[in-house]
């Protein structure tokens, strides 16, 4: 799907992402990395033309080392610093690339740790993302 294509493109250029290794459904639980997980799309708003609005939604999900308090310190400012760049993007626009495709907004919320490693090593922190667009 181009939504999909765009929202990892967009990640990669991410400074908070750059030295991972980016997924998409899929997550390394043993070793830092990112994937992007789709969390389905709805239709919001149509005219009478058929043009409508979509929100796309989509989970990023990272998983860093949690070996000491510090590296959860740097973790949890990791996921503010994502959820701060992704309102930057939204101010600047994201470009789309499928036909007919012109962006409306881009949020991401609820920055948060969710998960364990079986070692208690690593710690996946996942954040919230949604893409509004608009299709002709």
């Amino acid at each position: 799907m181009a939504v999909l294509n765009d929202i990892r493109a967009l990640f990669a250029q991410c400074p908070a992402l750059k030295d991972l290794e980016a997924r998409t459904d899929q997550l390394e639980t043993d070793a830092e990395g990112y994937g992007i997980f789709p969390a389905g799309s709805a239709i919001i708003e149509q005219d009478m033309r058929g043009a409508a609005t979509w929100q796309y939604n989509f989970i990023i999900a990272a998983t860093r080392m949690t070996a000491d308090d510090i590296m959860r310190l740097d973790n949890c400012n990791f996921t503010e610093e994502l959820q701060d760049w992704v309102q930057q993007q939204n101010r600047k626009g994201v470009p789309l690339s499928g036909d007919g495709l012109s962006f409306v907004s881009i949020s991401a919320s609820n920055g948060a740790f969710t998960d364990w490693d079986e070692n208690f090593q690593y710690g996946v922190y996942k954040i919230q993302g949604t893409l509004i667009y608009e299709k002709e």
